[in-house]
């Protein structure tokens, strides 16, 4: 973590001010206060030492914001307990050779300070005597300050490690998609070299419609999220290829309902699971077998339902291919415990159904 000359964090500026300005002003004004009451037995005696604390206060409060952020909060960020140290020895010396001669100079000159004080800042500055003493800087000054620092340090800490997940979460879901292309455009690429082999005159149509879908990928893909509008004029291509691929005696259903074109939504995101329906459902089926995809928007949320018919030759059950177990991945990133994913197997159909908050 790095800390530079005078390390001043915009967003915890004013919280660090105030703090400052509290040690600085309040501490003595109460003081000062209590001394009027309960020593001299009258407050009034306590306005007397207004101005007089007005300029003192003022020109501690300039020491100590550069002592913190010039070098206590440097120090305390680089993690150098010896740089903490020594500064606030330093501090303890500077102080009070501030005060002995530029606090005595400031109060001689200034209209606010009564005559009485005046001529005893003057006698203070011909005659200066300067004892250290340490205790008391310690208790009122740096240990509140270095504890301040301490506290911001943590903050700044924590806030840095919330920025670093999220960057390595957004580094992983870009990890997953990059993935997920060039495995979608394998099994396309198949089909269209399954019609080509059988001389289809929908192969052209097909390759068409992949360019669109290519397009959308390569340019579009890449963003966080796109229009829901848009993912399913994609979808619906995806499909379109699916029944040029499979012809007539398959039924292929594409239902939307109550979608809102401008919600927005990760790109790719429901694809794997309606490229799984058709892989595993139709792939061995030679009649009679259906896919049906319906998506549907509520005031909630956003549901997915892929089903698909088994065939009757089925082959040994294969893991879950890279798209589901991607896209499984990205939905506990994007929706971490705040989507449904549920699974229904019969004799005659697989069904899955997703569930996306709308927020």
């Amino acid at each position: 973590m790095k800390a530079n000359l005078f390390n001043i964090n915009r967003k915890y500026f004013w919280m660090e001010l105030g703090f400052i300005f509290f040690i600085s002003f309040a501490i003595s004004l109460i003081s000062d206060l209590e001394y009027s009451v309960y020593e001299e037995h009258n407050i009034a005696k306590f306005s007397n030492d207004f101005g007089y604390r007005l300029v003192t206060e003022s020109l501690e409060l300039i020491c100590y914001a550069i002592f913190y952020w010039g070098f206590l909060k440097v120090y305390v960020f680089r993690r150098s307990l010896i740089g903490v140290v020594l500064c606030s020895f330093a501090f303890v010396i500077f102080n009070r050779v501030f005060d002995k001669y530029v606090t005595n100079w400031v109060l001689i000159h200034s209209d606010l300070i009564s005559l009485a004080f005046r001529k005893r800042a003057l006698e203070e500055l011909v005659n200066p005597r300067i004892f250290f003493t340490f205790n008391y800087p310690l208790i009122s000054t740096i240990f509140p300050l270095t504890g301040l620092a301490f506290l911001v340090r943590s903050f700044t800490q924590d806030q840095d490690m919330k920025a670093l997940k999220e960057q390595q979460l957004v580094s992983e879901l870009n990890y997953l998609k990059t993935q997920l292309h060039p495995h979608f455009f394998f099994n396309t690429i198949n089909n269209i070299y399954a019609l080509a082999l059988k001389q289809s005159t929908q192969t052209a149509p097909m390759v068409v419609r992949l360019g669109e879908m290519m397009r959308y990928i390569l340019y579009e893909a890449d963003q966080p999220t796109v229009s829901l509008s848009r993912e399913l004029a994609f979808l619906s291509d995806y499909i379109e290829v699916e029944k040029i691929r499979y012809q007539q005696h398959i039924h292929i259903g594409f239902d939307v309902q109550g979608v809102r074109p401008e919600y927005r939504i990760e790109p790719l995101l429901l694809l794997p699971f309606i490229e799984n329906a058709f892989k595993h459902g139709l792939e061995e089926e030679i009649q009679n077998g259906f896919v049906n995809i319906v998506i549907c928007q509520t005031e909630e949320d956003l549901t997915l339902q892929v089903s698909n018919s088994k065939p009757q030759t089925v082959k040994a059950k294969e893991s879950a291919g890279i798209g589901i177990k991607n896209v499984c991945k990205r939905l506990d990133i994007l929706y971490p415990g705040r989507y449904q994913l549920k699974n229904n197997e019969t004799p005659e159909m697989y069904e899955v159904a997703l569930i996306l908050p709308n927020a």
